[in-house]
């Protein structure tokens, strides 16, 4: 079965037992799908309900996290295009939407995970969207940093400066280096781990351990310098 009929199927059976008289939120128990991590958006892409692995992933109950908009799990620099995506899905321009992203954890490194959004069916007012979130098989993330962890010196710095929230301008002064230098390791690192920006590599990058976790300013791992 594939994802997409599966996650209709389990709305259909959560709306038969919840009808919209009934009110819009569900508690986890309301889910049958318990291990994975799956969230329906209403119309304003706010959490309407979701899975027990969605709330356990997220460190949330139902309470906190519905009606929340689901833009604020998302890391910042992905929200805008991601959204777009979803309202196209709701004004019926497609009907699903697949993408690796970055979500923000409460007492977590950022979670990387394959986004999968359908839309499902309906008059477009009431139109809702699923949304299922799939880490990456076991072992993936350790392959991924693999494939480019032995980093330059100067890689090593860019790489912490951009996780500490400084700007290339602010690293080229620093480093006595130039903008466009500081962008061209930058660009090569997203190009190794095949991240589509700078907060789904720092993301990447604390989750593989490649960044130190519970330190301050961010600090690469001992013994990935080359």
């Amino acid at each position: 079965m594939s994802v997409y009929r599966h996650m209709a199927r389990l709305i259909d059976r959560m709306r038969d037992r919840h009808p919209p008289s009934t009110g819009a939120r569900m508690n986890r128990s309301a889910l049958t799908a318990d291990s994975e991590a799956l969230v329906f958006l209403n119309r304003n892409q706010q959490v309407q309900y979701a899975s027990p692995e969605f709330f356990r992933q997220f460190g949330g109950s139902a309470e906190e996290l519905c009606g929340r908009p689901f833009r604020n799990l998302v890391a910042p620099d992905l929200r805008e295009g991601l959204e777009s995506h979803l309202k196209q899905l709701l004004l019926g321009a497609r009907d699903k939407y697949s993408h690796r992203t970055a979500l923000l954890r409460r007492s977590a490194s950022p979670l990387i995970a394959t986004l999968t959004a359908t839309a499902l069916k309906g008059s477009s007012p009431n139109r809702a969207l699923a949304i299922q979130l799939a880490r990456p098989a076991d072992g993936y993330a350790s392959r991924a940093a693999s494939r480019g962890t032995s980093l330059s010196e100067m890689s090593v710095k860019v790489l912490e400066g951009t996780a500490a929230g400084l700007t290339s301008e602010f690293l080229a002064a620093h480093l006595f280096i130039s903008r466009q230098a500081v962008d061209y390791h930058i660009a090569r690192m997203l190009r190794q781990f095949g991240m589509p920006n700078r907060a789904a590599l720092i993301a990447l990058a604390y989750s593989t351990g490649i960044l130190k976790t519970g330190t301050w300013p961010p600090r690469v791992a001992d013994g990935l310098v080359k």
